[in-house]
């Protein structure tokens, strides 16, 4: 999908994120990246979303960068995110989340991470994170 086309989709209250992704393809990976770059959070954070579920080399990419957004609201649409991305490219982007000074985020991410399972991770948030209600989701998380 072109980029103003894309913009135009994503602009709306409901979306369908899966017959979007099916509509936009692989081939509007880049279109999405763009839409994460231009700072603009209500279309930002849907265009991250959306490139998750997208089966590309660059949907991680664009997920990595709406991690880094200075806007929540985007930084919670990529944790969201991960659990739709394959673990050796949600990995690593999880790790910065679980850093994240939102707990919101944080606890978010946590469930992404449980999703993936990554245990490792997990462990760490219940032993070290400074929020009692994010370590207590991460351990509740863990398996056994």
């Amino acid at each position: 999908m072109e980029l103003d086309e894309l913009r135009k989709a994503l602009d709306r209250d409901e979306l369908n994120y899966p017959a979007l992704a099916a509509r936009a393809g692989p081939e509007s990976i880049e279109n999405l990246e763009a839409l994460v770059a231009e700072d603009e959070p209500r279309i930002a954070s849907k265009a991250a979303y959306l490139a998750a579920l997208i089966d590309a080399a660059g949907s991680a990419r664009v997920v990595d960068l709406a991690a880094q957004s200075r806007h929540d609201v985007v930084r919670a649409s990529a944790a969201a995110a991960l659990g739709s991305l394959p673990q050796e490219h949600a990995a690593p982007i999880a790790d910065r989340l679980l850093t994240d000074p939102d707990v919101g985020i944080r606890a978010r991410t946590v469930r992404s991470v449980a999703s993936l399972g990554l245990q490792d991770s997990l462990q760490k948030v219940a032993d070290e994170d400074d929020h009692p209600e994010v370590r207590a989701l991460a351990a509740g998380l863990m398996p056994g």
